[in-house]
């Protein structure tokens, strides 16, 4: 067993120096950051076989933590990057998740200090999901070891050099463990450069069983005329370009990001379609609708609305899942794909964006080896589990979706059917939208629509969107 152990460490290790060794280098293209440090972290020249060491015929999680000579094995490489007897690891997350991921990594700190070894991990929730991508671009030497980041960030990621690519034994245990779109998620020209963490980076129905029945959420016109004879709302946020790009993608817009140039063809009659359905329903805000969360945001005004019971429907994601629960009772709960609107006299099922979230490590940290086993850690099976039972995030390792805790079966959770029934409707956000995109007046758009209660001529609608094709183009 001792010898098998230090042959897999020593896989790792050897894939784990051929990427530490470009770090720094990137093809000589780096600058140095804003803070004025200089990023020659190191020198030397990568082996063809770092992204290929390990053995193709191990099969499940082939680096067991459990097993003692493997934990002593990993301890000793992580000595080398320690600094008198300790290696400390910067974490970003979202701070949602912040308690979360502190337990975590508190976890991972006791399992792997010991034999002179003091293992520390600094978790913050300052720079969330949404952001890390670009800030470890921004300044990757300033930045965390780990980031937690939205799968649409990754192949900037890539073409900034700035993630360190999964390799060896790692590599094979993620592509084993984990659902085979994950694992494609993760992969840029066939080298894997993070680990799966969570298939839900995407919205649906979150809906009241004691409002609605299970078969009456199917058009929203009739969800809405449900929710008013209740006294209760419907909220869907126009206003956010996140949600109401669905209505553009149900109506047969081109809305792409490749070979970094964003197309968003709006202004044409599909574009009208999709404007105009939005004013249908917004013709209701405020009686059976809600359009915006005002100056709360949509977790905080979902969390709300369902504790004072305002509404008795919301397209949000599994992050609110818990709240909306713990509202309501979770026997209350019910989760189904987006309903269908009406749209140029026919009714259309909602489109969404889908995806997922993802773990990182950042190509300048000085800690690599120790990153990447605790990267590694963040998102085994036994973590996405329990990421599942507190935070109500869907696993993406095949071993958690198939498992329970807290005496309830993933596979029983109303989010994950109604994640599944979406997928044909749901597009890859990566491979959709850029930072362009979200710069742009997508979202004040819809806002407007809102604001006005659904009264915009054609005319109006259609030199608005013009101008947003031009601000994509610009």
């Amino acid at each position: 067993m001792a010898s098998k152990s230090k042959k897999i460490v020593a896989l790792i290790l050897t894939a784990m120096m051929a990427t530490a060794a470009l770090a720094g280098c990137g093809g000589g293209k780096k600058e140095p950051s804003k803070s004025g440090t200089t990023t020659s972290q190191g020198a030397g020249t990568s082996t063809a076989s770092a992204a290929d060491t390990g053995d193709d015929d191990e099969e499940g999680e082939i680096i067991d933590i459990t097993d003692a000579n493997t934990l002593s094995v990993i301890q000793e490489e992580m000595k080398k990057e320690a600094v008198d007897g300790t290696v400390t690891l910067k974490v970003w997350c979202a701070s949602v998740d912040l308690a979360f991921e502190k337990t975590i990594a508190q976890e991972f700190s006791e399992k792997f200090s010991g034999n002179g070894l003091t293992v520390k991990v600094d978790v913050r929730g300052t720079i969330g999901e949404d952001a890390a991508g670009g800030k470890i671009i921004e300044s990757p030497e300033d930045g965390a070891d780990v980031f937690n980041f939205a799968d649409d960030q990754l192949s900037s990621l890539v073409e900034a050099d700035d993630i360190a690519a999964v390799s060896g034994y790692l590599k094979k245990t993620v592509k084993t463990n984990n659902t085979s779109d994950s694992v494609a998620i993760c992969t840029v020209d066939d080298e894997m450069y993070a680990y799966p963490k969570t298939s839900d980076n995407g919205y649906f129905m979150y809906y009241d069983k004691r409002v609605f029945k299970d078969d009456e959420v199917g058009e929203l016109d009739k969800m809405i005329e449900k929710a008013k004879a209740a006294g209760k709302k419907v909220f869907i946020d126009l206003g956010n370009a996140w949600y109401n790009t669905g209505f553009f993608f149900a109506a047969g817009c081109k809305v792409e990001y490749k070979d970094s140039v964003q197309t968003a063809e709006l202004g044409n009659d599909n574009g009208l379609k999709a404007a105009k359905a939005m004013c249908h329903i917004a013709e209701n805000e405020g009686n059976g609708y809600e359009g915006t969360p005002g100056t709360m945001g949509d977790n905080a005004y979902v969390k709300q609305g369902f504790e004072t019971g305002e509404l008795a429907a919301a397209v949000i994601g599994t992050w609110e899942g818990p709240d909306i629960k713990k509202a309501i009772g979770e026997e209350n709960v019910g989760a189904a794909k987006l309903p269908t609107v009406l749209m140029d006299g026919k009714q259309e099922q909602l489109h969404s964006f889908g995806g997922y979230k993802l773990v990182g490590v950042n190509k300048y940290s000085k800690a690599q080896f120790s990153a990447h086993m605790l990267a590694f850690y963040l998102t085994n099976t036994d973590s996405q589990l329990k990421r599942y039972g507190t935070r109500g995030l869907i696993p993406t390792n095949q071993k958690a979706i198939e498992g329970e805790i807290n005496g309830k079966k993933v596979k029983d959770e109303p989010a994950l059917k109604a994640i599944t029934d979406q997928q044909p409707y749901a597009h890859p956000q990566g491979a959709s939208v850029s930072g362009k995109y979200w710069a742009s007046n997508v979202g004040g758009f819809g806002g407007e629509i809102v604001t006005n209660k659904g009264v915009m001529d054609d005319a109006t609608i259609m030199t608005k969107l013009k101008a947003l094709e031009a601000q994509m183009k610009d």
